[in-house]
């Protein structure tokens, strides 16, 4: 019998293969070099036999970049990882790379098994038949850039000085920056499913139809039966998939297509108060697939947003991936702490990087109630870059990385197809048609976006003059005159939503705190007086190493509402209360008791609160469902003269906290 290996790691004992998949992570200690002069290839440290006993140990998930012994490295480098391996009859084993920053090279005992290019999105590799009792896996990695590279330089063109074209506004944090995988699964198993539940929102009910694509790595053609059990919070649902069977190739792979229908009474539609999930489990043959999926719907009407029928308008930020001691890495407690403040600031509807985040991030959106824009690497890409094959090619292969990783979270409701290009060349027009088009071939349930910097100037005079024609809402990065701008806007594009998918003010250019906090109120003034204005996305959630041209002497490009520590500046506090859904107001003060007026706010942000609370004096109450412009008055103690009162949303985030005296 030809017997295959699955993966443990060297400290561990070896364990059986049983039916369906196993995984395992392949973090912890691992072997590193830089190699500036690139003689690692030529040398053969790939090599079992490699004497890499003297290099430097780390710990992975690393990032070379903020490790103190390589501090700011840019160049080729080196991870070396042994682990021991136990035989078994069936199945076949994978090795998975949740992010390798930027370029990397993957050799198992000596042997080549792949290459991957892109910074942020997933790969694997089948490694069943390099396995032996006692192996070594080498990675070579490179965070250099170019003009070839997403992100990179410039090609050169008369707009961008020298300096400017040559970086990118964001450190290039190498290395193995999230978790590496060891992952076993029968040789007929499902890739990937993509999961897309919509609701009939005037019957209740809903569709649920789950693509799967079933790989086969046998030898021989295979036929599988695929079915689908879905559950939330941990009940079985009742409804019932017709399974299908599908037969897939030798070495090759096949979709299949599964229907059913969810009655009313077991439909909880998500949105970012309820973030209803539920869970599938795929089944084919002797593997199961565990995804997560909500039932919602999020469309355009006109100039409105719709989360299930209903307008919305909400803040949102930008969050550039850098935390002092980690760079790029993004770990569990560092998240945490971030979206916590991010859901308290009600930043809810957030274009959130320029690349593709972490799906940690995501599975935090997704029970907490976030909506996010995703958007992949074009930053600021020239006309010459964006009628390249091959960087066409490049974008695509890293889009399509981010979508099918992504598109059964709830939380992602939009893709943009990149930032501040010149959207108004033939070539800019030409990116964002086609890599609209390319993005709906993938996944057509979401809406197709990119952030322009463009579309407001006054020399746009018809939509025929600039990308936005292309999308289903228009975003732009506005940071002066807002009202002019976007009533520029709304007159190219009167039917069509408008996103402010950038807007702030540098806290280290000169301007006080104050300064900050009146540019804020002012641009939210304006925003307020245009109905078509949906959201706006503060740049940024937190200050950011970079070396581009203009970056702060401490090395900083200082927007933050919050510092590179998190520590909350006066613009947190204020945006708060701008971004909150409700004001707060107290009336007729006497006698030791106050009215306090809440009001769902009916201009910007704007959506019907449910499920929220005010907190004073250890005392909760319960607040009525408000629709935009409703209110409720609550009679409160004030034995004192004044009292701090919180409006606290569902999931306990307090959102809003006012001194009322």
């Amino acid at each position: 019998m030809k017997l295959r290996l699955i993966l443990v790691l060297c400290f561990l004992p070896a364990i059986a293969f049983t039916q369906g998949r196993k995984s395992s992570e392949l973090n912890g200690q691992w072997t590193f070099a830089m190699d500036p002069l690139k003689v690692g290839e030529q040398r053969k440290w790939f090599e079992n036999v490699f004497p890499s006993d003297k290099f430097d140990k780390v710990k992975v998930p690393h990032c070379f970049s903020v490790d103190p012994r390589y501090m700011f490295y840019t160049g080729t480098a080196w991870y070396f990882k042994r682990f021991a391996a136990a035989p078994v009859d069936n199945g076949h084993v994978f090795v998975k790379f949740d992010a390798v920053f930027y370029k990397s090279k993957i050799w198992l005992n000596g042997n080549l098994i792949g290459e991957h290019e892109g910074g942020y999105t997933p790969f694997e590799f089948d490694i069943t038949q390099y396995l032996k009792p006692e192996n070594v896996l080498s990675v070579q990695v490179s965070n250099a850039w170019d003009t070839t590279t997403i992100p990179g330089a410039k090609t050169a063109m008369n707009y961008s000085g020298d300096n400017q074209a040559q970086v990118f506004p964001w450190i290039n944090y190498g290395g193995l920056t999230r978790a590496v995988h060891l992952i076993t699964r029968p040789d007929v198993y499902v890739s990937n499913a993509k999961v897309v539940a919509e609701p009939d929102l005037k019957k209740g009910d809903a569709s649920v139809r789950i693509t799967a694509l079933v790989k086969n790595s046998a030898s021989t053609a295979q036929k599988v039966t695929v079915n689908a059990f879905v559950f939330n919070n941990g009940k079985q649902s009742s409804i019932k998939f017709k399974p299908a069977t599908v037969s897939v190739e030798a070495s090759g792979a096949n979709k299949v297509e599964i229907i059913a229908h969810m009655p009313a009474n077991e439909v909880k539609l998500w949105n970012q108060d309820e973030p209803n999930l539920y869970a599938a489990h795929i089944v084919a043959g002797g593997d199961t697939l565990n995804v997560n999926f909500g039932i919602r719907k999020f469309e355009v009407s006109g100039t409105k947003l719709l989360l299930n029928g209903e307008p919305i308008k909400m803040g949102g930020c930008n969050r550039p991936l850098d935390y002092p001691g980690y760079g790029s890495m993004d770990p569990q407690e560092v998240l945490d702490k971030d979206l916590a403040l991010i859901k308290g600031g009600t930043m809810e509807l957030s274009r959130i990087n320029h690349y593709p985040v972490s799906e940690y991030l995501l599975d935090w959106a997704d029970r907490s109630g976030l909506l996010i824009i995703e958007e992949a690497g074009n930053w600021q890409m020239t006309p010459k870059q964006m009628s390249d094959t091959m960087m066409r090619r490049k974008f695509q292969s890293q889009m399509q990385e981010m979508v099918e990783r992504d598109w059964n979270h709830p939380s992602v409701v939009a893709y943009s197809v990149g930032n501040e290009f010149q959207s108004q060349a033939e070539e800019g027009k030409a990116w964002v048609r086609d890599m609209s088009s390319f993005v709906k071939s993938l996944d057509n349930s979401r809406l197709i976006t990119f952030a322009s910097m463009i579309v407001f100037r006054d020399w746009i005079k018809k939509p025929e003059d600039e990308a936005s024609q292309y999308v289903d809402f228009v975003s732009a990065n506005i940071y002066t005159d807002h009202l002019k701008h976007v009533q520029h806007i709304h007159e190219l594009y009167p039917n069509k939503p408008v996103y402010i998918s950038e807007f702030g003010l540098r806290a280290d250019e000169g301007k006080t705190e104050e300064e900050r906090v009146q540019h804020l109120k002012k641009a939210m003034a304006d925003f307020r007086q245009c109905d078509y204005v949906v959201g706006a996305s503060v740049w940024t959630f937190n200050d950011y190493f970079s070396r581009f041209p203009g970056t702060g002497a401490n090395g900083y490009r200082a927007w933050g509402l919050v510092s590179p520590e998190r520590e909350k500046r006066g613009m947190y506090i204020a945006w708060q209360e701008e971004f909150a859904p409700a004001t707060l107001e107290l009336l007729n003060k006497q006698n030791g008791k106050a009215v306090i007026n809440v009001t769902a706010r009916k201009d910007f942000p704007s959506y019907t609160i449910k499920g929220y609370r005010i907190r004073y004096n250890d005392r909760e109450i319960a607040l009525n469902t408000l629709h935009p412009g409703e209110s409720q008055q609550i009679d409160v103690d004030l034995p004192a003269g004044e009292v701090e009162v919180e409006l606290v949303k569902p999931g306990g985030f307090v959102i809003l906290k006012k001194l009322l005296k």
